[in-house]
């Protein structure tokens, strides 16, 4: 068995004490949003009870709804949520006065909003924007069945914009003030992790005096995941800080050289087991020594090292080789910029206000559709039962909606387990708490707790987070029923059965209309990062010069790391529809997990075989070995592009017929002592008959 893959992917399918164990789990960042969220409500809870603004619970939800892992992204949702609320406000006001006595125009009007909401989510360059303004112009429309006159129905539109506005303006104010979560702290948190993960590594390589062997998924997903979120957080941090910019190809090399030093760090643990020199452990602690310097430097925003006067001497190890350079190349990227392996001089393509197969792709047309069925749909019915309790039906078939059945229906569990708890935990008040309650202090302090509780789990990954806002909606509307205490069961029963009948909806609608699978787009991204894989491993080329090879390396490196965050992604989605539904072009559980552990070892060992040692390796074999080697990965890259196609389309797989290049390359390299270039080509090999 090839030890460099992973036994299983347990995060995928674990108990679900432990699963639940693991996402309500401190981590940094998660406790300062708590409080900013618990500060929040409070301050809108005093505020509306004191000046009587209405629709209380919904301004309690809208803090939540703001609130984000960092203060630039909280502000621009906010000043994108004020003005889509203002805006959609504006269109309605102005659309009541044609449709306000005529149904039969106002309800197209609302169909089409919702399509356009929907649509632009999706296309749009500012999604969250287009989705705002369309949702919130169509749900305004549904407040006119209630409304007697249109005095009464202008004087509601803007209390309700009155009652959304202030809350996300107050939450953007203390979300900048009261431990704001900086972005430039994030970067520096997710670059000394990868650090840290050295650092480990390097102690155990120390205390047992050997290398490899490890069996670690955490550090697998570090080391092909790349640096995509990092460099989403460099764009806030320059956002937030405009002088870091003059920094940017500095701080691009450093989140570069942290993407090549986890990787570097993976190699070394997985690597077969083999005992380490007494001069390679010195290089460890000497290479302990250096990170701990790195590590120290790291929250600066101006350069500060200075140039090393003599170079380290190199291990004997080769993985303790490569782990050095990295490090080396870290360094230098705080002096100057000079990582051997970065995206920084990658040519980036100019944005769009729309994607570019916006009006060419029919699945963009088909998902509005989709949404906008569904929510017409229970539009229609609680009006017919006169059940207008059940609203929330509507707004479930919007908020659940993602891009394939399987994020759709993880979301419509997140939010129908979130309902359940907050309502139960609504109802438990009501009966036992309550009752005793007589000042507005004790009110706040309930609200406090409910807040503590629904605000920690919003505030975890997005595996979980959806489920806090859900639990908070529903606890705020079971005790928020108007301005002096009231007990009635019946608001947070309807507001259950409004999810429940969304989501049922919504869930048949996505199920057998337009079907968009999640296991067809793990498909057709498998598919993709194994032809990006096949074409990684015909680099380097005997024909072609080393700067060309190595320039088309960093590209195709960048998107195999965006491919392989998604494939994770979408390799959860699938195991929901893998539960949900009996479908034939779904992957088994088991096969999936194996598919994507090798994907990533793949990932993983071809970035390797083009990292600087390596490379060095390589060009120091004779040229028969060499071209032995290139024939030998050409035909490796021939059998993964087949794969890709049988993956993507279904079709049969012939065997991997790698014997005859692997036998030539093997004698080949008989005399190529104290290289190592081998060992890992050997391993590629071995990896890919594991996939056969």
């Amino acid at each position: 068995m090839n030890s460099f893959a992973l036994p299983g992917l347990k995060n995928y399918h674990p108990a679900w004490l432990e699963w639940l164990r693991r996402e309500l789990a401190p981590f940094p960042g998660r406790a300062p949003m708590t409080i900013r969220l618990v500060v929040a409500v409070t301050l809108v809870t005093i505020i509306s009870l004191t000046l009587q603004v209405p629709q209380l619970a919904f301004s309690a939800f809208f803090c939540f709804f703001v609130s984000k892992e960092n203060r630039v992204l909280t502000l621009m949702t906010g000043v994108l949520m004020i003005i889509a609320v203002t805006i959609a406000t504006i269109i309605n006001l102005l659309l009541y006065t044609w449709v306000f006595d005529y149904p039969e125009y106002r309800i197209p009007i609302m169909a089409c909003l919702i399509f356009c909401a929907m649509f632009l989510s999706r296309t749009f360059v500012i999604g969250p924007l287009g989705f705002a303004l369309g949702f919130f112009s169509a749900l305004m429309l549904t407040i006119g069945e209630a409304a007697p006159n249109t005095e009464e129905l202008v004087r509601n539109e803007l209390w309700l914009w009155v009652a959304v506005i202030y809350p996300i303006a107050l939450t953007v104010f203390i979300n900048q003030l009261l431990l704001p979560a900086d972005p430039w702290k994030a970067l520096v948190q997710g670059l000394g992790l990868r650090l840290d993960a050295a650092t480990a590594a390097l102690n155990r390589l120390i205390k047992e005096g050997t290398a490899g062997g490890q069996d670690n998924q955490p550090l697998l997903n570090l080391a092909t995941r790349g640096g995509t979120t990092m460099f989403g957080l460099l764009h806030f941090a320059e956002t937030n800080e405009p002088a870091l910019k003059r920094r940017h190809p500095f701080l691009v090399e450093s989140i570069s050289a942290a993407s090549h030093l986890a990787s570097a760090t993976a190699s070394l643990e997985f690597r077969d087991l083999v005992t380490v020199s007494a001069n390679d452990i010195l290089h460890a602690k000497v290479l302990l020594t250096e990170i701990a310097q790195l590590k120290a430097h790291l929250p600066e925003k101006e350069r500060s090292l200075q140039p090393r006067k003599a170079p380290l001497p190199l291990p004997e190890l080769p993985q303790l080789r490569e782990l050095q350079f990295a490090v080396e190349s870290f360094r230098d990227s705080l002096i100057q910029g000079t990582s051997d392996y970065s995206s920084a001089n990658v040519e980036k393509p100019k944005k769009r206000l729309f994607s570019p197969d916006a009006f060419t792709n029919p699945t963009y047309v088909r998902f509005g559709l989709k949404v906008m069925f569904a929510a017409m749909i229970c539009y229609i019915l609680y009006n017919a039962l006169h059940w207008p309790g059940i609203f929330t039906s509507f707004v479930t078939c919007c908020f659940i909606a993602l891009g394939n059945t399987g994020a759709t229906i993880y979301k419509s569990w997140l939010r129908i387990a979130g309902c359940l708890i907050g309502g139960l935990a609504g109802y438990l008040c009501l009966f036992f708490l309550l009752p005793h309650m007589v000042s507005v202090t004790s009110l706040v302090l309930l609200i406090v707790a409910g807040t503590i509780i629904s605000g920690w789990v919003a505030a975890g990954t997005e595996r979980i987070a959806y489920a806090g806002l859900q639990m908070a909606f529903a606890f705020y509307l079971s005790i928020f029923q108007g301005f002096a205490p009231e007990v009635n069961l019946t608001t947070i029963r309807d507001r259950v059965v409004g999810i429940l009948v969304g989501t049922i909806i919504s869930a048949i609608i996505f199920r057998y209309i337009w079907p968009e699978h999640a296991v067809d787009q793990l498909r057709t991204t498998l598919a993709r990062v194994l032809r990006t894989i096949s074409q990684l491993v015909g680099l380097p080329k005997t024909d072609t010069a080393m700067e060309t090879d190595g320039n088309k390396a960093k590209s195709l490196h960048g998107a195999l790391s965006n491919d392989l965050d998604s494939v994770l992604v979408l390799s959860e989605q699938a195991a929901v529809e893998n539960v949900m539904f009996d479908n034939p072009k779904t992957f088994s559980s088991t096969l999936m997990e194996r598919i994507t552990a090798h994907v990533q070892a793949l990932g993983l060992i071809t970035t390797g075989l083009l990292r600087r040692t390596k490379l060095e390796e390589w060009q120091s074999l004779d040229k028969p070995a060499q071209v032995s080697e290139a024939e030998l990965r050409a035909v490796v890259a021939d059998y993964l592009k087949d794969m890709a196609a049988s993956v993507e389309n279904g079709q049969p797989l012939s065997h991997c017929k790698l014997e005859k290049a692997f036998e030539k390359w093997n004698l080949s390299v008989g005399n190529a002592t104290g290289n190592d270039r081998p060992r890992l080509v050997r391993r590629l090999v071995d990896q890919v008959q594991c996939l056969d």
